[in-house]
């Protein structure tokens, strides 16, 4: 496979379309750079109680995508999935506290009154849910204290939502995100991560039009079905689904053509004429109803045909030959823990930094990246930090033996 696009095409084309996805965030990703794993449809499935995704894998960009109608409209389609167009979205908690949601102080006072998870959850589902005599309320405590007064209004308040959803042939979905940010120590975040799931056993037990999604990192999750009863955390592990960015074969191997997708999703939706240029190279490229354009089966998810297509950037070989490895497995492998994560952004990180050094070290190479770049990407201090971010645990275990190197004595 070749490019036809000039060098220096390809080059500005990498560049400006790297330097934008990295410019955004899971809440700042425009649209039209909304990329859909197939690995990832699982989580947007209603039943799916629990989303598990460690950092950097997506739980944020999914539950705002679920309450953006725009971006929900486009899951639905590409995934075809009409019912999440009948379903609205409303957030618990995340990432952006507001008025409809308790902030980390409010949870430690109400934490250290004595107030159960579930009844803390309850009172906050409800409110984002409009109940009139919890809207009317100004503060949790006078919320919490409602409810508490009133045992019986989480039963009339539920039994009212699902006829009106009914009627409406609607969705209720009620989605936790941002659990990291629920206290300081862990293990009271923990603690109130059990009242959330508590509450999801009770919507998906009592109603068939009201659900709710916790996005939770796995190890949390861990700690907290520790304070659900037993008999429910088998029926919460099973209605659990994974992000993820690569799938295991039956040789127990992990492919990465969901990054690759990813990369080459950026690159054909970039607003420029190289965007424009390179769909060109494959006439069968799309344009879907949103405007965002969707590459071929081949490059989207086919091993081969994406080798084919990165070496035409960066070279087959991290050498002069095989034995010096793949450009095209090269990333993926140094990049993943231990446990076989990879998330995009170092990935993502890794590329723009062996661009930049490319144009600056070897500018007269005949292709944009040059394997010796690639290479000495993955040490670089700026995907260091990309990893920490991605992977916060690798600081905490690294600094220890920085402060035993002989080199810091």
């Amino acid at each position: 496979m070749s490019l036809t696009l000039p060098i220096v095409e390809l080059r500005t084309l990498l560049h400006d379309a790297l330097s934008a996805a990295l410019a955004s965030d899971a809440l700042t990703l425009p649209a039209s750079l909304m990329y859909t794993p197939d690995v990832h449809r699982p989580a947007l499935y209603l039943e799916s109680t629990v989303v598990r995704g460690r950092p950097g894998e997506g739980k944020t960009f999914w539950a705002r995508a679920l309450t953006d109608p725009q971006l929900r409209t486009i899951a639905a389609r590409e995934y075809r999935m009409p019912r999440l167009e009948r379903t609205e979205a409303i957030t618990a908690f995340g990432t952006q506290p507001d008025a409809g949601q308790p902030t980390a102080g409010e949870l430690r006072a109400l934490t250290g009154w004595g107030v159960q998870p579930t009844v803390l959850w309850s009172a906050v589902a409800l409110t984002a849910l409009g109940v009139p005599d919890l809207a009317a309320l100004t503060t949790w405590t006078e919320r919490v204290d409602w409810l508490t007064r009133n045992p019986g209004a989480t039963e009339r308040s539920l039994a009212e939502f699902e006829a009106t959803a009914r009627i409406t042939d609607t969705v209720r979905l009620v989605l936790f995100d941002a659990l990291d940010q629920l206290h300081p120590d862990r293990m009271l975040a923990e603690h109130l991560a059990s009242g959330m799931l508590n509450l999801a056993v009770t919507l998906s037990r009592r109603t068939t039009r009201l659900r709710t999604k916790v996005f939770i990192r796995p190890d949390m999750l861990d700690g907290a079905l520790t304070g659900v009863p037993r008999p429910d955390r088998g029926f919460l592990t099973g209605r659990a689904a994974d992000l993820s960015w690569g799938r295991s074969d039956y040789l127990g191997r992990t492919g990465r053509t969901e990054l690759y997708g990813l990369f080459i999703h950026l690159l054909g939706n970039h607003d420029s004429a190289e965007a424009a240029a390179f769909r060109a190279a494959w006439p069968t490229w799309e344009q879907s109803q949103d405007g965002r354009f969707l590459a071929p089966s081949g490059l989207n998810g086919v091993p081969r045909i994406q080798e084919e297509f990165f070496t035409a950037l960066a070279g087959r070989f991290m050498g002069t030959n095989a034995r010096n490895g793949y450009t095209y497995s090269f990333l993926p492998n140094r990049l993943q823990d231990a446990l076989g994560t990879i998330t995009p952004r170092p990935f993502l990180t890794a590329l723009a930094t062996a661009l930049e050094d490319t144009g600056r070290r070897h500018p007269g190479h005949d292709r944009p990246l040059h394997h010796d770049d690639l290479r000495n990407s993955v040490r670089c201090g700026a995907l260091a930090i990309e990893l920490h971010r991605a992977l916060p645990w690798v600081r905490l275990t690294m600094e220890p033996l920085h402060a035993a190197s002989p080199a810091t004595s």
